[in-house]
């Protein structure tokens, strides 16, 4: 059950990207977001569409329905699924939040994260920019629907921390059965 292994794998890497993810959303629901946060939120966009959809793709396909067969609650797997919908539609919330200017989705009325930044105690602070090889982007040519955002990332957080936890409790149990 090497597979097994390797969906643990990116559990834990997934866990350790949404405390990162919380600590953005904290910063700016209080105004303290730096410059590096927009590109922490692009990279969290990137783990969305390339680990963590594939990830749930790949489970859909071979562990929940393996899970099916060898379980007595089928009301468990269905719910996991359910999930993953859930899910589904707040990664789409939080990627169209960020606007277009910064990941080529369809501009959201709101907020400007220039705004968000400008109010921040920390705004005259200085950071190390994370791509040194480019500069930083303009922030008053962002788009964000902070709302919507905080919204997505702040339920994202919270039920895929738990669905995560389900799977290595509940799931692992099913599927070690064998």
């Amino acid at each position: 059950m090497r597979w097994l292994k390797r969906f643990h794998d990116e559990h834990a890497a997934v866990d350790y990207i949404l405390i990162k993810l919380e600590g953005n959303l904290k910063d700016i629901e209080h105004g303290a977001a730096g410059m590096n946060v927009i590109w922490e939120l692009k990279e969290m966009v990137d783990i969305i569409n390339n680990v963590i959809i594939p990830h749930f793709k790949a489970e859909e396909k071979d562990v929940y329905p393996e899970a099916l067969r060898l379980s007595d609650d089928k009301s468990f797997i269905m719910g996991m699924y359910e999930e993953h919908n859930i899910l589904y539609d707040a990664f789409a919330e939080f990627i169209a939040s960020l606007g277009e200017e910064n990941l080529g989705m369809q501009v959201q009325q709101g907020d400007k994260l220039a705004r968000v930044i400008a109010k921040s105690k920390y705004s005259e602070v200085s950071e190390a920019p994370k791509n040194l090889d480019q500069p930083p982007e303009k922030t008053e040519t962002l788009h964000i629907n902070k709302e919507a955002l905080l919204r997505s990332g702040y339920q994202i957080i919270q039920l895929l921390g738990k669905h995560i936890q389900k799977e290595e409790t509940q799931l692992y149990e099913i599927l070690n059965k064998k």
